[in-house]
């Protein structure tokens, strides 16, 4: 008889017999539950388990090392597996939790945006005053030439003469 609640950590004799015989065991991650135990897959010759296949909801079929089984409770017909973290919950409490290269990717494309950011104020606060005493000044000499040449100012354009049909006491 096993008591209910005694568990077997991986690398015991006992956790190795009843992995190699889980089939109908629930596969448990935390507070996650993973799946349960359609296959085990053995290594050949020895006949200790290698990977357990779990099928999920909607049939849809995973498997795992028999490594990341952390240990066996029998007597619930349970499995408990090591918890995989993936990088959408460790980036969900902030960048600091990310892996160390991600911070420092993130850190040097930062460093190039502020460069950039810069360099651009710079240029313009350089350029921007040149560019407008240019702009006025060509405002300027336009407004002044504009009765010696006809093909500069508005000197050279005539007033519309046309008949809109507006007029109907000449008819």
């Amino acid at each position: 008889m096993i008591a209910p609640d005694r568990s077997f950590p991986n690398g015991s004799p006992v956790c190795d017999y009843w992995l190699s015989r889980c089939e109908g065991f629930v596969v448990r991650a935390g507070h996650r539950t993973l799946g349960v135990v359609e296959t085990v897959g053995r290594q050949p010759g020895l006949g200790r388990a290698d990977t357990i296949v779990l099928r999920r909801q909607r049939r849809r079929m995973r498997s795992i090392p028999a490594e990341d089984v952390l240990a066996v409770v029998p007597a619930r017909k349970i499995l408990l597996a090591r918890r995989h973290h993936q990088a959408g919950p460790a980036l969900r409490h902030g960048y600091e939790t990310a892996a160390p290269v991600v911070v420092d990717v993130a850190h040097r494309t930062a460093a190039a945006i502020m460069a950039m950011t810069r360099w651009l104020v710079s240029t313009l606060r350089r350029e921007v005053p040149r560019l407008v005493r240019f702009l006025l000044a060509e405002i300027h000499d336009r407004n002044q030439h504009h009765g010696a040449e006809p093909g500069i100012g508005r000197a050279h354009r005539r007033a519309n003469d046309y008949d809109y049909g507006l007029n109907t006491r000449a008819r």
